[in-house]
């Protein structure tokens, strides 16, 4: 008796780790085939006729999910937000962008920066665009600067043209002069 559980002992051992290994193959190609890879990609985002966005990256990453769908740009992001007349009103630049499909919002992290019309930045290390409110924010540390001052701070929340702005935790303010005879 004994001997015939030694011999089949490791056989029923081999074959358990078998399927094991299977599964975990099975699954690794499945995780594959929901990823979709494309480079040099242009996204534009439209309401009523009008371009909203256009969101380009040297390359995108696709994964479908069943749950939860989305996007991802490791090779960084630009954003471009239009006005009615087809004119960019701002634009948005990060390293790193993943949008959430479903959820219709975007997060860019890495060394994010916003640009208007008016020539305000700001500057933070993450940023939430939600494509539906058409509003972004933050709640890390932010710089804003305009023609008139320097803000620092943390936390803001602004349309996505950064025209109307709101830090939320004020921690600095720098004036700059207006000659340079002070």
């Amino acid at each position: 008796m004994r001997l015939i559980l030694i011999l089949i002992l490791p056989v029923l051992i081999i074959s358990c780790s078998n399927r094991d290994t299977e599964k975990y193959r099975s699954k690794k190609l499945d995780a594959a085939a929901s990823r979709e890879v494309a480079d040099n990609v242009t996204i534009e985002y439209t309401d009523s006729g009008f371009l909203k966005a256009k969101v380009k990256s040297p390359q995108m990453v696709a994964v479908k999910q069943v749950k939860n769908p989305f996007v991802e740009m490791t090779k960084g992001v630009r954003v471009d937000f239009f006005r009615e007349d087809g004119m960019i009103e701002s634009y948005l630049t990060a390293e790193y962008a993943i949008s959430y499909t479903e959820k219709k919002k975007i997060i860019v992290r890495q060394n994010v920066e916003v640009l208007n019309v008016k020539g305000d930045t700001m500057t933070t290390e993450e940023l939430v665009w939600n494509q539906a409110t058409q509003r972004i924010t933050t709640d890390k540390f932010v710089t804003i600067r305009t023609k008139t001052q320097t803000i620092f701070g943390y936390g803001m929340e602004s349309d996505q043209s950064f025209n109307d702005w709101e830090i939320g935790n004020v921690k600095g303010t720098i004036n700059k002069s207006n000659s340079g005879n002070d």
